[in-house]
């Protein structure tokens, strides 16, 4: 399961240093953009256990690339029990408002974007 993080995150940096190399802007842009580009950064729909879409891509691909969520998973748009139990995790470790109760709305998104340092990797 690791071992998907850390390719993951050594292309990431590979990418990152690639750009400062060629003089891009990525210090500014979006750790996301790299990896989860399913919807808009700026496009934050609430989601529900149960629902299938683009934007539960976007929240299960934020919790593999970007959290400290021990398992790896599968980047199918079906927020089913393996991303519920995930976006309990985020929710628990960030301290989102409402608590851990696995509907991904605003609090939730903030903290898959910019996870306190303790949850991020």
């Amino acid at each position: 399961m690791r071992t998907h993080r850390f390719a993951a995150l050594c292309s990431t940096a590979v990418l990152a240093v690639a750009g400062m190399l060629a003089g891009a802007p990525s210090a500014s842009a979006s750790a996301a953009e790299n990896n989860c580009n399913y919807i808009a950064d700026s496009a934050r729909p609430t989601v529900h256990p149960g629902d299938n879409s683009t934007a539960v891509k976007q929240v299960q691909c934020l919790i593999d690339y970007y959290s400290k969520y021990a398992d790896w998973l599968d980047v199918d748009g079906d927020y089913g029990q393996a991303t519920l139990r995930g976006v309990h995790w985020v929710q628990t470790c960030n301290g989102t408002t409402g608590g851990a109760d696995g509907i991904v709305g605003p609090s939730t998104w903030s903290r898959l974007y910019t996870p306190k340092p303790a949850c991020a990797l």
